[in-house]
């Protein structure tokens, strides 16, 4: 959202002119008298100053865009949108104060929509402005009378490439999208054919090949990953290509620490689900104590045995084994650590 003032609800009395007379717009039951868009009725206030605003929306109209008041209601979202639900949630801080800043002070941005696909059961699609939209679903059913949303008409965003880019644009000039839901949105792209390849929509974002390379890793993680997060907002860029690295050669592993991460209460902060899904802090322990411990044992300068400490665990490597003494070494060792650790339990009571 930006800082700019605030459209008002009609249940207000803005001080600027322009703004009283695009309020008197489409509230049901009135009748219309002149222009019944923004557009036309900047053009009526010429005379008092907006000859400036007033071309500038008139290069909009050309372009195929007005701003209309709308109800929310006849707004449907599109296949591509690129909100996770948490976003859209009253549950979500960001999400409740922009609400709260639309009750208050009306609304900042109209929305951007287009109209919708023959057999629609809405009148159009979100372009732009999902967290809008859903703020004012809300307020709308909560006002006695409803409470009506300024959408920008976008004809032009009739074709999907058009909408698809519009709507990555307007949350990556914010920095507003995380990187689980940028990537959502362009492995639909790829899935729907807008684009042939990562590269060619590379090169539309404006973004380089591995940059989208990473975000798609974290769209295409497994479920029980994502679900580990619990908010899966909160996975960073940089823990992608760790995780599908885990995915790809610890899978089994990795999706049973990702269930039993996701039934603990509270669930742990998203880094150290991340951790403990890669066994990035493990590994780092885990060096550090097997240059401590990890020893190769000879007999007469010729290495018999190296064991190490390696990922919490053990590991021996014979070298002047015969393959036939492997299973009587086996039991010997067994037998050691058995006797060793039954010293210990009787040592410590």
């Amino acid at each position: 959202m930006s800082s700019s003032k605030h459209f008002k609800h009609p249940g207000a009395a803005p001080a600027d002119p322009v703004m009283a007379d695009l309020l008197k717009l489409g509230r049901p039951g009135e009748k219309r008298e002149g222009p019944s868009t923004f557009v036309g009725r900047v053009g009526m206030q010429a005379g008092l100053g907006f000859a400036a605003e007033n071309e500038r929306l008139k290069a909009e109209r050309a372009e195929g865009m007005v701003i209309l008041r709308l109800d929310p209601k006849t707004i449907g979202r599109t296949r591509f949108a690129n909100r996770n639900e948490r976003s859209l949630s009253s549950r979500d801080a960001k999400f409740k104060r922009l609400k709260a800043s639309i009750l208050a002070e009306g609304q900042d941005t109209p929305i951007r929509v287009r109209p919708a696909a023959a057999g629609s059961d809405k009148e159009y699609e979100l372009v732009e402005g999902h967290r809008r939209h859903a703020a004012i679903l809300e307020l709308d059913r909560q006002t006695e009378g409803g409470f009506a949303i300024l959408a920008r008409l976008d004809a032009k965003a009739a074709e999907a490439k058009d909408l698809f880019e519009k709507m990555y644009r307007e949350n990556a000039e914010r920095e507003d999208l995380s990187a689980f839901e940028t990537g959502s949105m362009f492995a639909q792209g790829l899935t729907a054919g807008i684009y042939r390849t990562q590269r060619e929509l590379a090169a539309r974002m404006g973004l380089d090949e591995a940059t989208v390379s990473q975000y798609l890793t974290i769209a295409n993680l497994p479920p029980e990953v994502l679900a580990a997060f619990g908010d899966v907002r909160l996975i960073a860029m940089r823990w992608s290509a760790a995780l599908a690295r885990a995915c790809k050669e610890h899978g089994a592993e990795t999706l049973a620490r990702a269930r039993k991460c996701s039934r603990q209460e509270p669930r742990p902060e998203a880094e150290a689900v991340y951790k403990l899904l890669t066994g990035a802090g493990t590994a780092a322990r885990s060096k550090r104590r097997g240059s401590k411990l990890s020893e190769s044992v000879k007999v007469d300068n010729k290495v018999l045995f190296t064991v190490a400490l390696k990922d919490g665990r053990f590991a021996i490597s014979p070298k002047q084994i015969e393959t036939s003494e492997l299973p009587m070494l086996y039991e010997d060792l067994k037998s050691y650590v058995h006797r060793w650790l039954s010293a210990r339990k009787r040592a410590k009571g």
